[in-house]
């Protein structure tokens, strides 16, 4: 296999360009870095392409790999297409995936997360993983979060992503289809009268979770069937941990 030995080759380019929102919303692709992860891509995803960087393709066995296009590159090649500054030596380009909100709600008691503006990359990887983990039926971003398809969200799902279903939408309309459907919707708010241990989150469930600085706007608090606050000593808990506990909450009722 001829490696590819040029920053300028187009193939590397490609791959480098997908660090930017821009390139990825062209393209409809974006990239999954490391053995690991990689092999959490389901079947339901069609990857692109794999590169592979020449010391990774010499210790390693890559045909479990050549089910799309291949590409071995020189390791410094490898390093200018890699997100992080110690290469695994092995990528994927994914194409994205659409999902609709109809199959979210499929589910006989559907728990599903609505996110408003949330802008950390770290929380909604980690929001990801926890609804993957205690088995959230699908994630509902609005327009204005950090895109769930750049480098730093994608890693922090720690493949994850390809497990959970999620659609980006107007979060007011959502909430009037939701309701439509009879799922309880729940906006996160330090503060509220009403604790979470009690409530009853084994009915149909949607919890509302805000920005990290500012939280929940007042339009969608307003939306909200009920508020529910998390009992705490200190004055608030980070995002992801917030919406953590109201998801293992609303697991261990379902379970209990």
């Amino acid at each position: 296999m001829e490696i590819i030995k040029s920053t300028s080759n187009q193939i590397a380019k490609y791959v480098r360009s997908l660090a930017t929102k821009k390139a990825r919303d062209e393209a409809g692709t974006f990239i999954i870095e490391g053995e690991k992860f990689i092999g959490e891509i389901v079947a339901l995803w069609e990857v692109e392409l794999v590169a592979a960087s020449e010391s990774f393709a010499k210790a390693n066995n890559l045909a479990k790999y050549r089910s799309g296009q291949l590409h071995v590159m020189s390791d410094h090649v490898f390093a200018s297409i890699s997100d992080v500054k110690q290469p695994q030596g092995v990528l994927a380009v994914v194409r994205k995936k659409k999902y609709d909100l109809g199959e979210m709600l499929k589910a006989e008691t559907p728990l599903l997360l609505l996110l408003e503006d949330m802008q950390d990359p770290g929380n909604i990887g980690t929001i990801l993983r926890v609804a993957y983990s205690l088995g959230v039926h699908g994630i509902i971003l609005s327009p204005s979060c950090a895109d769930i398809y750049s480098p730093k969200v994608v890693r922090s799902t720690a493949g994850s992503i390809f497990h959970v279903p999620f659609v980006i939408a107007n979060l007011q309309e959502t909430i009037n289809v939701l309701k439509d459907r009879g799922i309880r919707i729940y906006a996160a708010k330090a503060g509220a009268e009403h604790s979470l241990y009690h409530m009853d989150f084994r009915m149909p469930t949607a919890f509302l979770i805000g920005n990290e600085a500012h939280g929940l706007s007042n339009k969608i608090v307003a939306m909200a069937d009920d508020a529910v606050s998390i009992p705490i000593k200190s004055e608030s808990l980070n995002a992801s941990v917030a919406c953590s506990i109201l998801i293992y909450e609303a697991a261990r009722q379902r379970n209990g």
